[in-house]
């Protein structure tokens, strides 16, 4: 270096610079459009050959068409068979439609996976052609070609992104992380959605001795309604739900008035943001079943008709108003909604309850809190036998309490309304802990400093309670009524080993009345029905719940 001569020296950043994805090689416009156009073409293609021309070709010349031997594979007991090839084909249209080009990889996979199910179809009727049928020679040209189809859609997406539009990286960014997701997917689709498409198509026939009998279409869902259906049951089911509705809003601005001793704007937006939650369900349950089946249900419990002697509504609980569902399936579904609304309303007062309690710093908490979890470890079979032990009549634990405090030992087992409170009480026992332990959890994640600046600042234990701690529990609050109301409506173990569903049908719960229908009548086809019935129900419960807790669980650059 020469004397005298100056050097800048620039400073260094230690920030390694963002790297940037470049997208200009990227397929546009039609490159973009024709490969997707071209699998969903395939696919497409396959199924309306398959359809169009014979599936199979018997000795004497003539042909099987895609409709008689689907029946003929039905009818011997694998109607699984044409279910995954429509799963598969949907999946791959699906796949095609969807993903964008940057996830390539998982469009690939997803339309490779599609395409191999769809090939169930031509493949079984390949390996079990004397099986279909005893004269049968030869798959028809509709499934070979149907066949050709789904293998050439196999094959497409892969060709397109290793040859026709090959782009840096060649299979996308981060594709790494759907072999995580694989398996995930792989499982939901066939253990969970393949299922729910299975069933359906079990639904649409009817069975006789287990065995398919007839293809009957949705005759099995119009069984489960009324001969002759009405619109009456659902007018008087929206005037009720709107009636209930209205006087809930009104009740719950009193308490907000007498609480804060004044009602503003969010006052009023937050109590109408709750109506929803109980105008929804209470439509849905009571058009269902309608007022006097619930009123049945509920132990036609006396206070009920006098309310509604005051408002000059007592013909509500007369016989003739009946739901839009046939009996028995009304009965088996009011009984249901009495045990969801009795047993969950009470595991949530109690959970809560108990995790306030112990959420204080106590002598033994430890040992209370482990001790407080042991019913959820227990099998609900064998708390159903417990619960048989415990409340039984003829010399039982709890009436030889009530003998010693000089109260009239119940009915438990014997009686319609004291089974169905058995059977609450034992799933209570076992299901408050679950409440409790999520709960205290979510007490234990509040920030400190609030309830503590609440306190310095001369707030009661009930202003922090009301102001602070129950609106910051308040998701997970919903989100424990969410997974508690989904879990109460599957409720069978208790019932069949606690009381058998008797007396009569008295705890035959829905779950049980649905097992009753598919193994005891082989009838698999309205079992089927059934269970769709009960999955749009809870759907639309679950609809209802979410909508409280999903802002939580939102991206707040995706909310804004």
């Amino acid at each position: 270096m020469a004397v005298g001569s100056s050097t800048t020296i620039q400073p260094q950043s230690s920030e390694p610079e963002p790297v940037s994805y470049s997208r200009t090689n990227e397929p546009e416009g039609a490159r973009l459009w024709a490969p997707r156009f071209a699998t969903i073409g395939l696919l497409g293609l396959g199924l309306i050959l398959a359809y169009s021309f014979s599936a199979m070709e018997l000795s004497d010349g003539t042909t099987l068409g895609l409709a008689e031997t689907s029946t003929r594979i039905t009818f011997q007991g694998d109607g699984w068979v044409l279910a995954l090839t429509w799963f598969g084909a949907i999946l791959g249209l699906i796949a095609a439609s969807v993903f964008p080009f940057v996830e390539r990889f998982a469009q690939s996979l997803a339309v490779t996976f599609g395409s191999i199910l769809a090939l169930a179809f031509p493949m079984f009727v390949w390996r079990n052609l004397t099986t279909v049928h005893e004269d049968a020679v030869e798959v028809g040209p509709g499934l070979k070609f149907a066949a050709l189809c789904f293998v050439v859609a196999a094959i497409f997406p892969w060709l397109n992104v290793l040859v026709f539009n090959r782009a840096r990286p060649i299979l996308g960014h981060d594709w790494s992380k759907w072999l995580f997701i694989l398996p995930a997917v792989i499982w939901i689709l066939l253990l969970t959605v393949f299922p729910l498409v299975y069933a359906l198509t079990t639904s649409r026939y009817v069975f006789k001795n287990g065995k398919i009998s007839r293809f009957v279409g949705w005759d099995n869902y119009r069984r489960l309604f009324q001969r002759d259906f009405a619109f009456d049951p659902i007018s008087r089911a929206l005037v009720f739900a709107l009636i209930i509705g209205a006087i809930a809003f009104v009740l719950l601005l009193l308490i907000r008035y007498i609480s804060n001793r004044t009602i503003d704007r969010e006052d009023v937006r937050g109590v109408f943001s709750l109506m929803p939650i109980l105008i929804i369900p209470i439509f849905v349950v009571v058009s269902l079943t309608g007022f006097y089946t619930l009123y049945v249900a509920f132990g036609n419990p006396k206070w009920v008709t006098d309310v509604l002697g005051v408002v000059g509504q007592e013909n509500l609980v007369d016989k003739s108003h009946n739901g839009i569902l046939r009996d028995p399936v009304d009965a088996a579904f009011a009984i249901t909604v009495f045990f969801v609304v009795v047993a969950v309303g009470i595991e949530m007062f109690l959970g809560f309850l108990l995790a306030l309690l112990m959420n204080r710093e106590i002598r033994g908490r430890s040992a209370l809190r482990a001790t407080l979890t042991l019913p959820i470890f227990a099998a609900p079979v064998g708390i159903g036998y417990l619960g048989r032990t415990i409340f039984y009549e003829g010399g039982g634990p709890v009436n030889s309490l009530f003998d010693v405090l000089g109260l009239t030992p119940k009915p438990w087992l014997s009686d319609p309304f004291w089974s169905k409170i058995s059977t609450v009480i034992a799933d209570v026992w076992q299901w408050t802990p679950f409440v409790f332990v999520i709960a205290l959890a979510g007490l234990q994640s509040l920030p400190q400093e609030i309830l503590e600046a609440s306190e310095v600042d001369g707030s009661t234990w009930w202003q922090g309670f009301r102001n602070i701690t129950l609106p910051m529990m308040a998701p997970i609050l919903w989100l424990i009524l969410l997974l508690r109301t989904i879990d109460a409506f599957k409720v069978f173990d208790i019932a069949q080993s606690m009381t058998v569903g008797g007396p009569g049908r008295a705890t035959e719960y829905y779950s049980m009345f649905n097992y009753r229908t598919a193994r005891k009548f082989f009838n698999y086809g309205d079992a089927a029905a059934q269970a769709f019935l009960l999955l749009f129900v809870v759907s639309v419960l679950i609809t209802v719940l979410w909508s409280k807790i999903s802002h939580v669980y939102e991206d707040e650059e995706v909310r804004v």
